[in-house]
């Protein structure tokens, strides 16, 4: 229970609605990516994992709290495991969406308190969480050969790299409308 002390009522609601709204676009955002990335013979989950995880990075970046990364993940495993909804692995589904917040939030202590630039912490974080997940995917659900799991990580820091523009871009607008109590304008 310590751990929900550091999280204002705000901050648990932003991770909430975040992660909810990363479970959201899966169904709309899967398809899409499929008919693009199929054709290239890309994995399309490597593909759209950057539109996925950006919520992720910007629960991190929102409230700027060690163990949001990790409560985002939890709260979607959570989720998925109950509904049985899309990207459900079973009990594999805590790791798979848990273990790239916990990456997300190793890495932002690092990040964080040693640059000031906004913009490379998201594309970081974001690229980071999808290769995460990407390899995780890859070796533990799929038992992808090494080919195969070096061309699906390439197309996660790709597609990771557009997710961190996005949330840094989503970031800049909430900050610039004076919504983010945690930064300056």
């Amino acid at each position: 229970m310590k751990l929900f002390i550091r999280f204002s009522t705000r901050d648990l609601i932003l991770i909430g609605i975040l992660a909810a709204i990363g479970l959201a676009i899966k169904p709309i955002v899967s398809p899409i990516s499929k008919a693009i990335s199929a054709p290239l013979l890309l994995p399309g989950g490597s593909f759209a994992g950057g539109f996925y995880m950006m919520w992720m990075v910007l629960a991190v970046m929102l409230t700027g709290k060690p163990g949001a990364g990790t409560l985002f993940g939890v709260i979607q495993a959570v989720v998925v495991l109950v509904q049985g909804s899309f990207g459900n692995h079973g009990a594999l589904s805590l790791l798979t969406y848990t273990v790239p917040g916990i990456i997300v939030d190793a890495a932002a202590l690092i990040l964080i308190g040693r640059s000031k630039l906004l913009l490379l912490n998201h594309l970081v974080l974001t690229a980071l969480a999808n290769m995460t997940g990407a390899f995780l995917m890859s070796v533990i659900i799929f038992r992808h050969p090494l080919v195969m799991v070096l061309v699906s990580l390439c197309t996660a820091l790709a597609s990771g790299i557009v997710g961190g523009y996005l949330s840094w871009f989503i970031d800049f607008e909430i900050t610039k409308l004076g919504l983010n109590p945690n930064k300056d304008k």
